[in-house]
């Protein structure tokens, strides 16, 4: 028989899990305050330009998705620009970086760089995001934290919730989109997929005058988390429409559904945004277009047994095939947007600017074997810490043996 007041504690155990599961909320986007200036907030041409930024030369650079080995590929990447030298040796490379457009594992690196700058983000990013296993963290702590396993059974409060807390305590802090402003350029543009209609969705104030919502105070973590939010591993992040048009919620998962090279924000800035603006007053010299391309080849090892794959197999490929298509036809779009710069002169624009496209992709290392082994490197949040530094490396070196970065350095020396 239990006696009388642990019978009453039993009793409270129950009581006391509903009531903290009824707390448990995500954090809703705000509605925009009226009056609001139209054009206000998290817009490019409202970013600050630092004194080693111009309009002459335009940098976009485009982070894939891929997990860690985004990352890695990113965090490479965006070392080789600032290793570079232009204008005489008083610049780096990365100084002229005005757009960074990234989805899932590329967000990462591009929302570090931009909440706390070039200094900290190769001092840091490395040991305090890639050298970790953040799939395993946001599991561990939903399952041994008694909180967040109470929090979890509330229907406001979801995986993909969890993981935004695991990014804010450990990696962005309390960085919003107000930060991200005040820093200046560049321009990052965090991609996301709107599950209901099936399109991209972008962390911009343009896009969220469309939910008649201010993005200024939303949490960087939030951000990164909806464009990672992996289907079945993880769970829709739900956002706030306050436009009274529409439905109430739009509900967001991984960008790369839609959008898996970060470029949907780049090329419709050339057809007819901030982009365009600067090609038809004839402000831009010389234009470049970094793309990380972070696709990875798993071993075909699915003809080997007669028995059919199990449901995540035929996910991930199903998922992977489709996206890999649609990042070959936006890069082949690009270049053809691009080619020598005469379809920008068709455009309208006074000036016809050199452009360059530089690629960095792991089908283009020239070792068989090493290419062979990395591209089979799996799409996780979670890699061995050697493994992670040889991706970094690879970027590196793809940067550096690239036709296409050569013709820029000597563009800008």
């Amino acid at each position: 028989m239990i006696p009388p007041p642990m019978h009453r504690r039993a009793r409270a155990l129950p009581l006391l899990s509903l009531a903290l599961a009824g707390c448990a909320h995500f954090p809703v986007n705000d509605a925009l305050p009226p009056p609001y200036p139209a054009r206000m907030g998290y817009r490019y041409d409202n970013l600050r330009v630092g004194v080693a930024n111009t309009d002459s030369t335009l940098v976009c650079v485009a982070l894939s998705g891929g997990g860690v080995r985004a990352g890695a590929l990113a965090f490479g990447t965006l070392r080789a620009l600032a290793a570079t030298p232009i204008d005489g040796g008083r610049r780096r490379l990365l100084d002229e970086v005005d757009i960074i457009s990234a989805t899932s594992g590329g967000a990462f690196a591009a929302a570090y760089l931009g909440a706390f700058g070039q200094a900290r983000f190769f001092d840091e990013f490395r040991d305090r995001v890639l050298h970790r296993d953040l799939g395993m963290g946001t599991f561990w702590r939903g399952t041994l934290c008694p909180y967040n396993f109470v929090r979890l059974c509330s229907p406001w409060f979801n995986r993909s919730d969890l993981a935004e807390d695991l990014y804010a305590s450990t990696i962005y802090g309390d960085a919003t989109y107000a930060d991200l402003q005040r820093n200046g350029r560049p321009f990052v543009v965090l991609n996301a997929t709107d599950l209901a209609r099936g399109t991209r969705f972008e962390f911009t104030q343009d896009q969220l005058d469309g939910l008649g919502s201010s993005l200024g105070r939303l949490p960087l973590a939030r951000a990164v988390a909806a464009s990672s939010a992996f289907p079945v591993l993880l769970t829709p992040m739900a956002f706030r429409n306050y436009t009274g048009q529409g439905s109430d919620w739009v509900h967001l998962v991984d960008g790369g559904i839609v959008d898996n090279l970060g470029l949907g924000y780049v090329l419709e800035s050339l057809r007819g945004g901030a982009l365009r603006a600067r090609l038809d007053a004839g402000e831009v010299e010389t234009l470049v277009f970094v793309v990380v391309n972070a696709r990875n080849r798993p071993p075909d090892d699915l003809g080997g047994s007669p028995q059919a794959p199990g449901a995540i197999t035929v996910l991930s490929r199903g998922l992977g095939s489709a996206i890999d298509g649609r990042a070959e036809d936006q890069l082949a779009l690009l270049k053809d947007l691009c080619r020598g710069g005469a379809d920008l002169a068709a455009y309208g624009a006074p000036r016809r600017p050199r452009v360059h496209v530089v690629e960095v992709d792991l089908e283009h290392l020239p070792d068989p074997e090493r290419r062979a082994r990395l591209l089979a490197t799996s799409t996780t949040y979670g890699l061995p810490a050697a493994t992670v530094d040889e991706l970094i490396a690879a970027a590196g070196e793809l940067v550096e043996r690239s036709p296409a970065f050569a013709a820029v350095r000597a563009a800008l020396r």
